[in-house]
């Protein structure tokens, strides 16, 4: 668990040390398509539509009552009511490393205060990464070596709930910074 905790805000540090670096990409997921993104003020990472990078699923917005002390990107949701597996497409570089990040906050967006029994999987293509529960941790990471020049990055339904996303954030990182990851792996860190 402490060595959980270590690698998750180190991973967190080294990608948000370089803000506004090539190959960053932060997307606020149910933001308008024609929005043309913003710059969050407190961090300075600027936040995309996800339009361009999946074709399915619908916008919300989060219930009034739970958006006090929220970050903008966590206000949207795109939820996919329809088909098992739902995917973004993120452009990478084959063999290049990277941190992919979901957040997950419910929000009530579908008024139906169905949070404790919603539940579905993540994917980076083919490859189970973690089970998004509703009613728990809200942020997901997962380290992986890009095996072409775009990922999948997949929300698969269980039959436990439709599944939702906030925002999905692609950070590349410096070769030496995770020796341990290799192109026929992945490393999640929960």
């Amino acid at each position: 668990m402490a060595f959980s905790l270590f690698l998750g805000a180190f991973a967190m540090a080294a990608a948000t040390r370089a803000v506004g670096q090539p190959g960053f990409i932060s997307i606020d997921c149910g933001l308008e398509a024609n929005y043309s993104g913003y710059k969050d003020t407190d961090t300075g990472i600027f936040y995309v539509s996800d339009s361009p990078y999946v074709d399915a699923g619908e916008n919300h917005r989060v219930a009034a009552g739970q958006a006090s002390g929220r970050v903008r990107p966590e206000l949207t949701v795109r939820s996919f009511p329809s088909g098992v597996r739902n995917c973004y497409t993120l452009p990478t570089a084959a063999g290049a490393k990277y941190l992919v990040r979901v957040i997950a906050f419910y929000g009530n967006y579908d008024g139906r205060n169905s949070s404790s029994a919603l539940q579905f999987d993540l994917y980076i293509g083919v490859n189970y990464w973690q089970t998004v529960r509703a009613d728990g941790d809200e942020v997901y990471e997962v380290l992986f070596v890009a095996w072409a020049s775009w990922v999948p990055v997949c929300l698969v339904n269980t039959a436990q709930g439709t599944p939702f996303v906030s925002s999905v954030e692609l950070r590349p990182l410096v070769d030496a910074l995770y020796p341990a990851v290799m192109t026929n792996q992945s490393m999640a860190t929960d």
